[in-house]
């Protein structure tokens, strides 16, 4: 009878033309894995490896059993998943990643409720730029995303998941400290510090300008400073540099101790959504595909 251990000397061996690098890799001794190897071919009646001093190369029987040793191995990975999601057990790995406001504000308390019930997951979350993110989704480098903009790539989905709103962040001490509303001829005689070519916030911000052309100071912001993070936008702001439209979120808490103020800017739509992406293609694991279930639940302001 075909065992799990058969297929995996086999496909190490494949992988590693070599006997002690498959004992090596799969933690089992040369004899063992010999011994394993035997066994197979004796099950299966035939050799699957020519053995020389110099090499171990596939016989024409291993040619024809190898896509099948991987799809069986690949099938039985797959059903040991999908039952850890029945009993509830989840294991491995997930790799997301969010552009800056989702990655530094919503998805670490995300992971943190998910992982309540799976102790023994684990996350990696990559924080970057929404290009950046869309990118690695769509290489397969990560397996979902969250970002602020839709970038149109086919083979891409957006989930819409929830809003966020962008304010007026001003020093104190400055002309527009202490506003509740600043217009557009106000800002454009401020100092301003805008994000980075690529980020989802500058796309909403270029996109509200254009739609209020004729509006005094549209289009015509007195931009000092590009900078590559909300957090370092943050420091730039409270140190006095400039003022900059940035996430409620992110300022929460600054105005509050009084270490910046928040307007709006009524000309302005500055509300955007927020979505998790995924490939339109390829198949999620069980962990992703839970994971996405709980955004979809757990996302309060869906439009």
């Amino acid at each position: 009878m075909l065992e799990t251990r058969h297929l995996q000397v086999f496909m190490a061996i494949w992988e590693l033309h070599s006997f002690s690098k498959a004992a090596e890799k799969i933690n089992l001794t040369q004899p063992t894995i010999s011994g394993h190897l035997k066994s197979l071919e004796t099950i299966l009646g035939t050799e699957l490896f020519n053995r020389s001093a110099r090499q171990v190369s596939p016989t024409k029987a291993g040619e024809l059993f190898y896509p099948y040793a991987k799809r069986m191995l690949n099938l039985m990975a797959q059903a040991e998943r999908e039952m850890d999601l029945f009993v509830g057990r989840e294991k491995g790995t997930l790799d997301i990643g969010g552009s800056n406001i989702p990655g530094e504000y919503i998805l670490p308390l995300a992971i943190g409720q998910f992982k309540k019930d799976r102790p023994v997951i684990k996350i990696t979350l990559k924080i970057g730029d929404t290009e950046d993110i869309i990118n690695a989704v769509a290489e397969g480098r990560l397996e979902l995303g969250m970002v602020g903009a839709v970038i149109e790539r086919p083979e891409i989905v957006f989930e819409a998941c929830l809003v966020d709103e962008l304010v007026l962040a001003a020093p104190p001490g400055s002309p527009l400290a202490g506003k509740k509303q600043v217009t557009l001829a106000e800002l454009g005689s401020y100092p301003f510090i805008m994000r980075e070519k690529g980020s989802g916030t500058r796309k909403t911000i270029e996109k509200a300008l254009e739609q209020v052309p004729d509006s005094p100071g549209s289009g015509n912001l007195a931009v000092i400073a590009e900078m590559g993070s909300t957090e370092a936008i943050r420091q730039a702001v409270k140190a006095g540099v400039g003022c900059s439209i940035i996430s409620r979120r992110a300022v929460e808490k600054d105005v509050e101790l009084g270490l910046m103020s928040a307007a709006s800017l009524p000309e302005l739509d500055l509300k955007r959504q927020f979505y998790l992406i995924l490939p339109k293609q390829r198949r999620l694991s069980p962990l992703a595909v839970e994971f996405r279930r709980f955004m979809q639940q757990n996302c309060p302001q869906k439009q």
